[in-house]
């Protein structure tokens, strides 16, 4: 169980809320609030109405995205430390993703009505949240780049990267990188046929680039699935 001065820490070292002003940055993780979520259990709907940010302390969270015609689909995974969730306060319209615990979580919430008094009374904030909008559209902008790789074996492998958080450059993590989702999870993610999937996901398991888990896929190498993606 995480306390929350220690929840509030781990969020302050955000990008985005660690070069924000020092006063709004206080301001936002002492309204911050603590929330529990067992696995699977919804956090918000696409097409919810407007609400909060939320920052991933523990556990994992799935963020869903929804076509026109069809959806919501699994389109990628939080790791700690993530902020997500500023579209409303930006557009006052509904949520255009959705997230869900991939397993037992643990997020903080600010509040809609409590970052709006902070963005009046530290109109600087408004900063932040920009920089915080910007770090949520590289990742869309990444897994967009990743879904035009055309080689089925990179492309599996890029998504794979991308949702340990080790799509460029390796973290200070020692142990393994466990991924709360299924191979058919994946296969939609990489736009591949299910049966495409396992085959790569076979032949990955057999170099010991990753395992698989029931429900899980845990990324053993990351630096040999990034070199798979230079190769001619």
């Amino acid at each position: 169980m995480t306390t929350l001065d220690d929840a509030r820490a781990l969020a302050g070292r955000a990008a985005w809320l660690a070069e924000a002003d020092p006063r709004f940055r206080r301001a936002v993780l002492e309204g911050c609030l603590m929330q529990h979520f067992e696995a699977q259990q919804v956090i918000y709907g696409v097409g919810d109405g407007p609400g909060g940010i939320h920052c991933l302390i523990s556990g994992s969270v799935r963020v869903s995205v929804a076509s026109a015609e069809s959806g919501p689909f699994f389109g990628h995974l939080m790791r700690p430390g993530t902020w997500i969730g500023e579209g409303p306060l930006i557009t006052r319209q509904p949520r255009l993703v959705g997230l869900s615990a991939g397993r037992r979580s643990e997020v903080l919430l600010l509040p809609l009505p409590t970052i709006q008094s902070l963005l009046e009374a530290h109109p600087a904030g408004w900063h932040a949240i920009a920089m915080l909008t910007f770090v949520n559209l590289q990742t869309a902008v990444l897994a967009l780049n990743d879904l035009m790789i055309r080689d089925d074996t990179k492309r599996l492998a890029a998504t794979l990267l991308r949702l340990s958080g080790h799509r460029f450059v390796s973290l200070a993590e020692a142990e393994p990188i466990e991924l709360d989702m299924s191979q058919e999870d994946l296969a939609t993610m990489a736009n591949l046929a299910r049966s495409t999937t396992l085959a790569i996901l076979h032949r990955f398991v057999e170099a010991e680039l990753i395992r698989l888990d029931y429900r899980h896929i845990v990324i053993l190498e990351p630096e040999r699935l990034r070199r798979m993606l230079v190769r001619d």
